[in-house]
């Protein structure tokens, strides 16, 4: 009787549900309950989502970047074209076409006039392949990035307008999209017939 007196003690004041579900050992374990669990997985799901939310950001950024990248890209190499063959021809500079093949004639800019296009002079593809633009088309159906080249003979310390020529070179993205919707950037330079 003793032992059934002492064991009752040793519960002491004990809720029945308590002694009901007491580890055999008589302390209690380290546990999360349900509440905390939910919590956890709570602010755990609005972490990931928040990480998840910056990747359209950071891909949307990354497309622009290339893009502004290519753009300069493209316009050094119009430059390159133009120096390159402003020395011999000034009134008919070449553009060498890549593409498509075989490569077309050579696009002839006459940089001894002024000149504002409203319709692409070049189309340009995704790997900076240059193609003549549609004369009829206003747009480049098919490439990424439609160049217009301006002209302006009236160059600001050059007394001789058929020596040297103030060039634009636009580069609009995307290709086919109307106007209002292109990102466009400008590139200008003075190309010297000297």
């Amino acid at each position: 009787m003793k032992n059934l007196i002492g064991f009752r003690c040793s519960h002491g004041s004990a809720s029945r549900r308590e002694r009901l579900y007491r580890p055999q050992g008589g302390g209690y374990t380290a546990a999360f309950s349900l509440v905390e669990v939910v919590i956890a997985l709570g602010i755990i799901t609005v972490g990931v989502t928040a990480v998840l939310g910056l990747f359209p950001a950071a891909l949307q950024t990354g497309h622009s970047a290339q893009d502004e990248t290519r753009a300069a890209h493209i316009a050094q190499s119009i430059f390159g074209s133009l120096v390159a063959g402003a020395s011999s021809r000034f009134n008919a500079a070449p553009i060498v076409f890549s593409s498509p093949s075989p490569a077309p004639t050579p696009l002839s800019i006459n940089l001894t006039v002024s000149s504002s296009p409203t319709r692409p002079t070049v189309c340009v593809d995704n790997d900076g392949n240059l193609a003549p633009a549609s004369p009829t088309d206003p747009a480049c159906p098919n490439y990424a990035y439609a160049i217009y080249i301006f002209t302006n003979n009236s160059v600001p310390g050059f007394t001789d307008p058929a020596s040297a020529n103030e060039v634009t070179v636009r580069v609009a993205w995307p290709a086919n999209a109307p106007a209002a919707n292109q990102t466009f950037r400008d590139y200008v330079r003075i190309i010297s017939k000297y």
